[in-house]
């Protein structure tokens, strides 16, 4: 029998911890719990988890700070953090550590236990991807130069997996993003938001087929258009050459993004 998928949750209020650790418990978790970030990253030293659920607003070490220090530690663990409110800037600084979801503290706890099961299947999934695509290299590896036709086979291997819009160019294998033969720093989801758009090239995608294209889920035009919006930006900051007057993603205004075709 497999053992249960590890939960840290970080919240310096105790209803809070017990109401939604009581609830990943029953859902088949293994939860521990941590009153304050320093306690959090001490748990982090001590024990591998498969996801961390923290609260953004803490007194002394803050939600950010403990995902600072969780990456450092435990770069594969998939995060989620929880909010008394929200804001734009928080979301996009949240981006850079690759949160998977910002839920806001009254959210319903069954929907907060959906939103970790939803983390933890993507994360088994990205993990089995990378086990694969590793296993794959190694023996495209193995056999380079050895044998003149795998090697060709290779090279139509790479032509069928990477996407091409002018200067951009995706590697759907690797998920890796280039703009002019320079990598861009993306995170896993920046690059599914930017390769649903790239497989559209030209056509415009609601916020709702965005974030159902890239996150997997549904969601409402309104819920659709907070979630993506962060990512939009973000995307824009790295591929943009002038992000306030950008090129590349283009705004059909209250309906959606679609990526330019023309963007020599």
């Amino acid at each position: 029998m497999s053992q249960p998928e590890r939960v840290l949750l970080v919240d310096d209020e105790a209803n809070i911890r017990l109401t939604l650790g009581a609830m990943l418990t029953r859902a088949g978790y293994e939860v521990t719990t941590a009153s304050g970030g320093v306690e959090a990253i001490a748990l982090l030293d001590e024990q591998q988890y498969d996801l961390l659920l923290v609260d953004l607003k803490m007194p002394g070490i803050d939600g950010m700070q403990v995902v600072a220090a969780a990456r450092a530690r435990q770069p594969d663990l998939a995060v989620i953090v929880l909010t008394g409110h929200g804001s734009l800037e928080t979301a996009v600084e949240g981006l850079r550590y690759g949160i998977f979801d910002y839920l806001l503290k009254n959210t319903e706890p069954a929907k907060v236990v959906e939103r970790v099961q939803a983390a933890l299947h993507a994360h088994a999934t990205e993990q089995r991807r990378r086990a694969l695509l590793n296993a794959v290299d190694a023996a495209v590896q193995e056999l380079r130069g050895s044998v003149a036709a795998t090697t060709e086979a290779a090279g139509a291997a790479q032509a069928e997996r990477t996407i091409i819009i002018g200067q951009l160019q995706l590697d759907t294998w690797r998920q890796v993003a280039t703009l002019g033969g320079r990598t861009l720093s993306l995170t896993p989801t920046e690059f599914r938001v930017l390769l649903c758009l790239a497989e559209h090239a030209g056509t415009m995608l609601s916020y709702g087929q965005l974030v159902k294209c890239a996150q997997g889920y549904e969601a409402s035009d309104l819920e659709a258009g907070e979630l993506i919006k962060p990512h939009i930006h973000h995307l824009r900051q790295k591929l943009e050459p002038d992000p306030s007057s950008p090129r590349y993603i283009l705004n059909v205004r209250g309906k959606g993004y679609l990526l330019a075709v023309n963007n020599e």
